[in-house]
């Protein structure tokens, strides 16, 4: 390696790195005042606090890694572009591919850290943080599920699941509403405490039955009722824990049962799909960004190119959690909506390459 392909990449690798560090400093002092608190239950102290937020950090670190590097080829960049380093290097034949390798150097090892946090520190990092924050289990072993828990159909069966313990064994809260066979009408409604799964098969434990028909309503309070159903206490599993903490098999796996068994969900592939291509933003962003500044910075607008450059790294973020949103609900497959945005801004990266070179 040449004594200037040393120079762009130890300056980019040093500014990165310091930007990484003064912006996971910064969410550590804001985390420390806003748990400061505590859950609310349980004994919560400033050793307890400490390792809470430090066990928060990879995860952290896992979503900053492409900001820090855009922010580091800017700043660098720019650095060099100001003392005329880069007028230089130009000058000597250097084209603006040659001139951004050793910086995108650094951003493979970005992609290669940030698949790492993802891969095989998050998923053991986060848990154990959310294991401090309930107490070791003092606020209850089941993960409660948002907006109204969730909703399967396996049937004639509607079923409503408001929380699952995190072995997938156990259900709470649960409304099943069943259809006639011509369903067109409801013909009985349960509302259970709690659901086990024992020996190949669920059990309903404290029920409320309603059976309907066109002349009456009738009903009754079971303390235990055996529940035909078809669900893999490893299907459910994956409902309480969060798809940050899984990893790449994990969510693969997961969305596999899903489509196959229960119900076809895209949030598993969104993140399995974010996963694979989330290290390799980092790398565009370089790829983005660093045309906009290395022009002669007497010929004006460096500043604004620098804004530019943080605005279309906004427009990412933005797009791709919109994008992800719209697949969700099932508008887009979840591979388009984590590969367009990538696949848009790099084309604008080559489009600027070739502008600018």
């Amino acid at each position: 390696m040449k004594r200037a392909d040393r120079l762009l990449f130890r300056g980019m690798l040093g500014y990165s790195l310091l930007v990484l560090l003064v912006l996971l400093a910064l969410m550590f002092v804001a985390n420390l005042i806003a748990k400061s608190g505590g859950p609310g239950h349980g004994s919560w102290g400033m050793g307890k606090l400490v390792t809470y937020i430090a066990l928060q950090l990879p995860d952290l670190a896992y979503n900053l890694v492409p900001l820090a590097l855009l922010l580091g080829a800017l700043i660098w960049v720019s650095l060099l572009n100001s003392h005329s380093e880069l007028v230089a290097l130009r000058m000597s034949g250097w084209s603006l591919w040659r001139l951004q390798r050793p910086l995108l150097w650094v951003g493979l090892l970005g992609a290669l850290l940030t698949f790492a946090l993802g891969e095989w520190v998050v998923p053991y990092t986060s848990p154990a943080a959310e294991a401090i924050w309930a107490n070791d289990g003092q606020s209850g072993q089941f993960q409660t599920l948002p907006d109204g828990g969730v909703w399967l159909r396996q049937g004639r069966q509607l079923i409503q699941i408001h929380a699952i313990a995190a072995d997938g064994r156990r259900l709470d809260g649960l409304r099943i509403v069943v259809t006639a066979p011509s369903l067109d009408a409801v013909a009985r409604i349960l509302e259970a405490k709690e659901a086990l799964y024992r020996n190949g098969a669920w059990q309903l434990r404290s029920v409320q039955s309603h059976s309907l028909s066109a002349q009456q309503i009738v009903s009754s309070d079971i303390s235990e009722e055996p529940w035909d159903v078809r669900l893999d206490p490893e299907t459910l599993r994956s409902f309480s824990h969060p798809t940050r903490t899984m990893t790449l098999p994990a969510l693969w796996e997961s969305y596999q049962n899903l489509q196959g068994s229960v119900l076809s969900m895209n949030r598993f592939a969104l993140a399995f799909w974010k996963r694979v291509t989330y290290p390799w933003v980092g790398l565009v962003m370089i790829w983005l960004v660093v045309p906009l500044v290395t022009r002669n910075p007497r010929g004006g607008g460096l500043a604004g190119r620098i804004l530019a450059g943080l605005v279309l790294g906004l427009a990412f973020h933005f797009l791709t959690e919109m994008s992800g949103f719209i697949s969700i609900s099932g508008g887009i497959p979840p591979v388009f909506a984590t590969v367009f945005p990538l696949a848009l801004f790099a084309s604008v990266a080559w489009g600027l390459q070739r502008y600018y070179r």
